[in-house]
This record gives C-alpha cells, structure tokens and sequence, in this order.
C-alpha cells in the first residue's frame, strides 16, 4: 500500500527527536519516514496498521518501526465526535540510522543493537517486562535534554539488543518513495474505517478510488498485497475481537455489529484470521489474569 513520505522535524540542539503528542485524536494519515520509531500509547484506542499488520492498540501499546516501514494510527471513531476529556497521548522517538555518528552501529559492541534495527523492519511489538522498563524510562525522556536525554536512548537500545519478548508484525517491510498515490489511498482507508461497521460494495468503494471496480481491485491488491475483501474482513475481525474482549455483547451481537450479516461466513473468515472459533477466543481472555 503505497503511503505519504513525512519529514521527521529534529531540534536544532538535538541528534533526534523526542514528543509527547497529545491531542483529540492521531491525525498523521498512512505514512512513512527514514528515522526509526519508538511508539508509546499513553491514552486511547484504536486500528494500528503496520506494513500489511491490522491490529489493535491499546494505553501501553509499544513498537520499534523500522526504517520505511509504512504504518498508521487510527483511533476508535468515538474519539473522532469531540467528547469531553477523551484524549489521545503517545510518546514518539524517532531516530537514523547514523544519528550518533557514521560507524557507531558497525562497531562490535553494537551488534545485538544493530540486529533490533535490522529486525525492526517488518516493526517489532515489544511486550512483558522490557515494554515496561522501556516505558519507564521514555516517560522519563520528555524531561531530560543534552548527554542525558540521549544515554536514556542507548538505554533502551541496549535493553531492546537483549530482550527475547519481541515480535515480528509484517510480512511486508519499507516502501520506496512513491507521492502518486497518496490522496486515493488514504481516501480509501479513511472510507473503509468510517464505515466497515455496514456493509460496503467493490462498486462503492472503486467509486471513491474514481476507478471500474475490476481496475480497482487489481490496484488494491498490487498495492496492499491481498484482496480488498481480505483487508476489509481483516479490519472488521479486530473489531469484533476487542469487543468480545470489552464488551458484554454476545457472538452474534458482535458479528452483526461489525458488518457482517452472515453468522456463517463471520465464523469462517474469524477462524481464518485467527486460526480458532470466537468462542475459543472468548474463553481463552477470560482465562487471562
């Protein structure tokens, strides 16, 4: 999926970048950036797209994104009405690859580090107790500067170059620089999470890409590397697994809330993506402490 190239703004006094985002929502579309990126959610919920990874996030979500990778956070649509006191917050570090000098990361004392940001390409969802040590000491970040600010950043290298609770999320890593693109895909995107809750027709949504629908799945699919069926049904089955989660919905409640209006095909396309039935999935979080 081709995705908008953003300039990563580093302070004049600084070798990278450090913010604390807080606003009614994250407002950058489908993107992405030669800096690698820390991704820390404070506050809210929503869709995290990654590559070709649709999951979602959560306060305490935590991701290494490599070089290129496109990503996108959407937030969930309530946050999107202006409610009072709803709020999205995230800590973001972005750095390069020689942002601490050409051959810092050829050296052998950084090999282990030099692997995470190899790794990071396909973005790494960092769980356990290293996401809460590396949580920790980015909050601490936002009010450190100079030498400081940036040993708490090899910090975290370092415990990242030594953790095995690291995950791969993509199959697909960086983009090449491509503009072209831009408007229509995000169009569609923002389409599709305005309304996957309904249903929604090749014919409709070739309509907002101004293509014929069969010109339009063949561009979909060169770009996001599966069907548009697929995504949409990908989407829609992470909103029914965090309502299964959260909600005091039942099963089929959940199914006809998120688009579909066929129990049978939900029950497929459920078990497809993740490779059990909703009640198993269900019963496996209840079980959880």
């Amino acid at each position: 999926m081709k995705a908008i190239l953003q300039k990563v703004l580093v302070p004049v006094n600084s070798s990278f970048a450090v913010r604390n985002i807080r606003s009614a929502y994250f407002d950058i579309p489908w993107h992405f950036h030669p800096e690698y990126e820390l991704v820390l959610i404070l506050k809210s919920e929503g869709k995290r797209f990654v590559g070709d990874s649709i999951t979602n996030f959560f306060p305490g979500d935590l991701l290494l994104l490599g070089s290129n990778i496109p990503h996108w956070y959407r937030n969930d649509s309530v946050y999107y009405k202006g409610i009072l006191n709803m709020e999205a917050e995230s800590i973001v570090i972005q750095f390069t690859n020689n942002f601490i000098g050409e051959s810092f990361f050829t050296l052998p004392e950084t090999t282990g580090i030099r692997a995470v940001l190899e790794n990071a390409s396909r973005g790494l969802e960092i769980s356990g107790e290293t996401r809460n040590k590396i949580s920790e000491l980015m909050c601490e970040m936002i009010d450190k500067e100079g030498m400081d600010r940036l040993i708490q950043l090899m910090s975290i290298l370092n415990l990242l170059s030594k953790s095995d609770e690291l995950s791969t999320l993509s199959n697909q890593g960086a983009v090449n620089v491509d503009l072209k693109d831009s408007a229509r895909i995000n169009k569609i995107y923002e389409y599709v999470m305005t309304n996957y809750t309904r249903q929604i027709t090749i014919d409709e949504v070739s309509g907002i890409a101004n293509m014929s629908a069969s010109t339009f799945c063949r561009y979909f699919k060169k770009r996001a590397g599966k069907t548009f069926t697929s995504f949409l049904n990908e989407i829609r089955i992470g909103h029914v697994c965090k309502m299964l989660i959260e909600d005091n919905l039942n099963i089929t409640e959940s199914c006809l809330s998120s688009g579909y209006n066929n129990i049978s095909y939900f029950n497929r396309q459920f078990k497809n993506f993740k490779k059990k039935t909703p009640q198993e999935y269900k019963q496996e979080y209840k079980r959880k402490p």
